[in-house]
């Protein structure tokens, strides 16, 4: 969700009030978080300095070929980002609506003083008792419904590696081994993952889709294959009985699904 245009106000939608309790933080918003701040004279003159056309050719030299830049054709050399902008070298802002990791805006006051100081402290694995991990998947575990409220946390570093380690928990769960996703669905870069990611294996360099991936079309009422208002609860339907013919399919042929990934 995009951060309220309200002074210190919670960003509307199900589940955001309660997530940016459990940080413990508001939201960013053009008033909360005053843009344009003065910057030290090195950092701007560093950030003027920079050669686009030269960053490109070393980007090409010393990064993969695959790791793509957005907008290919004119390249943005982000420099910083506050809030909900993003600022070039040459100290144009633009509306971030690309970023789905910054929940709160990007350099949240909050957020940076509080890596600095654990950094600062100590960064190491859980396989060490201390307090905050503990606090931190308690407090987590009070955002969820029930029942997923009485369940427990395995913290990762990556969404490939959550979805890698969801589907090891469901195979092992369920005994099952096929997986249902989304059509163009994408859900990590693992071995695992790529395989049941269809924007990957169906695109150049990827392998075709696998005996054990089901795909299901993308529930979209307006160019999907059922189509109609969004408030229809028909068009629902038409996409939940194309998930149930799936399963009954699979399991006629002797495969069973143990989990369904949409993106």
């Amino acid at each position: 969700r995009g951060p309220s245009s309200t002074p210190g106000a919670e960003p509307t939608g199900q589940g955001a009030p309660a997530l940016h309790r459990a940080c413990a933080m508001a939201a960013v918003s053009a008033v909360s978080a005053p843009l344009g701040q003065a910057r030290p004279k090195e950092q701007v003159a560093k950030a003027a300095s920079i050669d686009v056309a030269a960053l490109i050719a070393e980007r090409k030299r010393v990064l993969g070929y695959n790791c793509q830049l957005n907008y290919p054709w004119q390249p943005m050399a982000v420099v910083r980002g506050e809030g909900q902008y993003l600022y070039d070298h040459e100290g144009r802002q633009y509306l971030d609506g690309v970023n789905n990791v910054c929940h709160v805006g990007h350099c949240h006051p909050k957020v940076v003083a509080a890596a600095a100081e654990q950094l600062a402290t100590l960064n190491t694995n859980s396989r060490y008792l201390h307090p905050t991990v503990v606090e931190y998947a308690r407090d987590l575990l009070s955002t969820f419904p029930a029942p997923l409220r009485d369940g427990c946390v395995f913290f990762v570093n990556s969404g490939s590696e959550a979805n890698d380690l969801a589907l090891r928990i469901a195979r092992a769960h369920t005994g099952a081994h096929d997986v249902a996703c989304v059509d163009h669905a994408y859900h990590g870069h693992l071995s695992s993952t790529i395989a049941f990611s269809p924007y990957k294996f169906d695109h150049a360099g990827g392998e075709g889709k696998a005996e054990w991936v089901h795909r299901l079309p993308i529930p979209c009422a307006y160019r999907g294959k059922h189509r109609g208002k969004s408030s229809d609860p028909a068009v629902g339907a038409a996409y939940a009985a194309d998930a149930a013919a799936l399963l009954d399919g699979t399991a006629a042929s002797g495969r069973r699904v143990c989990a369904f990934f949409a993106e």
